[in-house]
């Protein structure tokens, strides 16, 4: 008998979902941007799925955009607030998913850009006298910290970092990949800014995420 306990990496697809998923890997096929009715049904259906997240998130369904998954979402937004705002200091974690790492490590090369890591204890939880001061030097800071470390299973305060990071107007990222489908989330009573996820850590497709 084999037992599966690596739910944190993925997770099975549910067969509620995958009856969902059937008549759009059969016969609608149409290309979502087309003007044409196997188009017009196909992109109902993709605004249906946004407009549902929205409702399960408190956001609007204008708010929500479709990756391949949290590695592009992450990357998406990291480097659309950097080149949008003209972002000259990110902040993150040691212990962040190397999808963010990686990125912040490329703006770490640009002379223009400076990168801090925030403190963490042994049990890695983050310090947040240590967040503050670096917020405090370099108002206008891009932040970036996970919700849940898929590592550790750390759940980190995101309330009250999203809180900080606003008094000191800066921009506040979560990758929630390993919390979306377990954590209640309301966007409207967050303080943050910009929020990610990934289906098949919730028993969707893989090569979904948002």
């Amino acid at each position: 008998m084999e037992i599966y306990c690596d739910n944190a990496a993925s997770t099975a697809l549910d067969p509620e979902v995958l009856d969902a998923m059937i008549p759009f890997l059969t016969s609608h096929y149409g290309n979502p941007s087309s003007s044409h009715y196997a188009g017009r049904k196909v992109k109902e259906a993709v605004e249906e799925s946004r407009t549902k997240i929205a409702t399960l998130l408190n956001a609007s369904p204008t708010e929500i955009y479709f990756t391949s998954g949290a590695t592009e979402a992450n990357n998406m937004v990291v480097n659309g607030v950097v080149k949008t705002f003209e972002v000259q200091h990110l902040v993150t974690s040691k212990i962040e998913h190397k999808a963010v790492l990686q990125t912040f490590g490329q703006y770490s090369q640009d002379s223009s850009i400076s990168v801090d890591f925030v403190q963490v204890n042994a049990n890695a939880q983050l310090d947040f006298n240590h967040l503050e001061t670096l917020l405090r030097h370099k108002p206008e800071t891009f932040v970036s910290l996970m919700h849940v470390n898929n590592e550790t299973g750390t759940i980190h305060d995101i309330q009250r970092i999203g809180a900080l990071v606003r008094q000191y107007n800066g921009f506040f990222h979560s990758d929630t990949t390993q919390s979306i489908g377990k954590y209640p989330f309301d966007l409207n009573a967050l303080e943050i800014d910009y929020l990610v996820g990934s289906g098949h850590k919730f028993h969707g497709p893989k090569g979904v995420g948002f």
